[in-house]
């Protein structure tokens, strides 16, 4: 019918009633020819088709016309749905500036998704503010549905943006909203392997090693029910690293060389880049130095060849000078961290290089580099780790009450990490 298409119109073009009929025809007029109970002359018909960017036929297409425009809707947005799927973000700019989520003709669950999709853009173009604007509308739309598909992924993508920004106690809460709906709904699909999986890696974020390692178990036990190796990389790559810091370095290296295995089957990539970081990492604390430095190699030669500018590139090249120095090649080592120390905010490059000058018999030198790097902004349990090391230079520099100083200061700190509840 002519009103109802003139409505749909309107919708699409994202205008009010009153935008639309200014300065054509009344407000009061126009809603009654949208309800049908006027027809219009073809005079409003045209001025109404040039603010509405159509044409005459546009009003007047048949209803087989129409039914087809709305089944290419719907294949566009599951075409958008499934290029998010894939990451291949790039693909829908052209998507976005159609608008959908403005049509009455599509159903609540399609409106949900392309919120999702614009917010899965957003996200990947790192404008959080913009990905949880189109979140809240998803979410205000899908949490009611009956198929919580929309709800799931809205969420868990929520949880991300939680953790990007540095709120990791809020992205555990969305995450555990998501798990409680999958138990709740009896899910048990992929999209519960990412949450459990999601929520091992937050867990771990905050220390909690042994809840991330449980929540990370059922995960690959529900992704072996379910014959995939769905969210595989993640779920090692965060077992591997809490193993890791559970001293229990023979699992550390199971599951670090699994995330490598998931990671290759991508070719390469930041995250195999990381994995070998790691892994060569893990074989240095255990005295495997000659692997450590196989596996930082190929890390290092990877982000050269394929022009990976990211943050933590910068560590990468500061832990291949960190294993070059152990095995004795100084001078290669010291080349390395130097053209980082002026880069390097955390301060791990001066950490090195005070090494180095330890091993160099250089205890002045490497007394600069330390307390150079007590300036930078590392993780206070790093600096825990680096107090005592200025404490040991000053203790054989002759200076007691500095060492004693540092001592007491790493203490302090220590005690300010750790809960001495029960």
């Amino acid at each position: 019918m002519l009103g109802q298409r003139v409505k749909e119109l309107r919708n699409a073009a994202n205008l009010t009633q009153q935008q639309l009929a200014e300065g054509i025809i009344s407000r009061t007029y126009l809603s009654l020819i949208e309800k049908n109970s006027v027809h219009p002359s073809t005079n409003v018909l045209k001025k109404l088709s040039v603010r509405l960017n159509c044409t005459l036929d546009d009003f007047t297409a048949t209803s087989a016309d129409r039914n087809l425009s709305l089944l290419d809707i719907k294949k566009d947005i599951k075409w958008a749905e499934n290029h998010v799927m894939l990451h291949e973000f790039n693909k829908l700019e052209d998507f976005l500036a159609k608008n959908y989520e403005t049509l009455e003709s599509i159903t609540e669950y399609e409106r949900g998704a392309v919120h999702w999709i614009k917010a899965s853009y957003y996200f990947h173009q790192k404008n959080y503010a913009k990905t949880r604007e189109e979140l809240d509308a998803a979410i205000s739309i899908v949490k009611k549905l009956k198929d919580v598909t929309i709800y799931l992924r809205a969420l868990v993508l929520l949880g991300r943006v939680e953790q990007r920004t540095d709120n990791i106690m809020e992205a555990i809460h969305q995450l555990t909203i998501a798990n409680n709906i999958t138990i709740f709904e009896n899910i048990t699909n992929t999209s519960r392997v990412t949450i459990l999986g999601s929520l091992g890696e937050y867990y771990r974020l905050i220390g909690e090693n042994y809840v991330a390692l449980n929540l990370c178990e059922d995960a690959l036990s529900l992704s072996s029910r379910l014959n995939t190796y769905h969210f595989g990389f993640e779920i090692e790559n965060t077992m591997g690293k809490a193993y890791h810091v559970l001293k229990n370095y023979d699992k550390a290296e199971v599951h670090v060389r699994r995330a490598i295995a998931y990671a290759e089957l991508k070719g390469p990539s930041l995250e195999l880049v990381g994995a070998r970081t790691n892994l060569a990492i893990l074989l240095m604390e255990v005295g495997r130095l000659d692997e450590a430095y196989d596996n930082i190699k190929i890390a290092f030669e990877m982000i050269g060849e394929n022009g990976y500018d990211v943050p933590f590139v910068m560590n990468v090249r500061l832990r291949y000078g960190q294993i070059l120095s152990k095995l004795g090649r100084i001078d290669e080592a010291k080349a390395l961290v130097k053209e980082q120390t002026d880069k390097d905010e955390a301060g791990f490059a001066n950490e090195i290089m005070g090494d180095i000058s330890v091993k160099e018999g250089n205890l002045q030198g490497a007394l600069t580099y330390y307390l150079e790097a007590l300036k930078g902004d590392d993780l206070p349990i790093y600096m825990v780790q680096l107090r005592p090391k200025v404490a040991d230079i000053y203790k054989q520099l002759g200076q007691t009450d500095k060492a004693m100083e540092h001592y007491e200061k790493s203490i302090t700190e220590y005690k300010s990490l750790v809960n001495d509840m029960l």
